[in-house]
């Protein structure tokens, strides 16, 4: 989970600072309300960010303390796009051509292979298209695949690369090409918002269709 709404990044930041915390001691440092605070916690416990303990009191029941995982450590360092843009202008804008081409090869094939090795073998060419539809939306791609039209289609409702495609048309490219892979058929364009188009759209062409 990548943590980008400034308040579960507050949580976050202060159970890391303080150690754990109780949904009391959230609210007077976010000064937000106690169902406010239930309801971010909830989220973010369900999503691993964070774990809950009981601790008993020499008074009443046991509280509830809240303390920031390994994944949720993880997640506050987790703004690597600027990083990823430097690194990308780094490879595309190599003099050597060979060693370019070996680069982008390299990042291709990894796309590739983390997705290709989700998927089950033997499916038909539309079944493997939805099952790469809901692997891409379980690694936060807004994707979704279409097959009302002759040719069947995945669409993201938004660029997943938009500072890098910013840069040169390189990682579209890339993005075609590990469909191809993944798919095991030609992928063509048919939008892309790097062109104004409102999402971009891929056409696999399937044999038989």
């Amino acid at each position: 989970m990548s943590v980008t709404d400034t308040k579960d990044r507050e949580i976050l930041e202060h159970l890391h600072r303080s150690g754990e915390a109780t949904v009391q001691d959230l609210c007077d440092v976010l000064d937000v309300t106690r169902n406010a605070i239930r309801q971010r916690i909830t989220r973010l416990e369900a999503s691993g960010v964070i774990v809950s303990d009981q601790q008993s009191q020499s008074r009443g029941r046991p509280k509830n303390v809240y303390r920031v995982t390994a994944e949720g450590l993880h997640s506050l360092g987790e703004d690597y796009r600027e990083l990823a843009v430097v690194l990308w202008e780094a490879i595309v804008g190599l003099e050597d051509s060979a060693v370019k081409e070996q680069l982008i090869s390299q990042v291709r094939d990894r796309l590739a292979d983390r997705f290709r090795r989700k998927l089950t073998e033997g499916h038909s060419a539309d079944q493997r298209l939805d099952q790469l539809a809901e692997e891409m939306r379980s690694s936060g791609f807004n994707v979704e695949s279409d097959h009302s039209a002759a040719l069947p289609i995945l669409r993201e409702t938004n660029c997943p690369f938009p500072m890098l495609a910013d840069v040169d048309e390189t990682i579209c490219q890339v993005e075609r090409q590990v469909l191809e892979q993944v798919l095991g058929a030609p992928v063509e364009f048919k939008n892309r918002c790097r062109d104004g188009h409102h999402c971009c759209e891929f056409e696999v062409q399937t044999a038989g269709k």
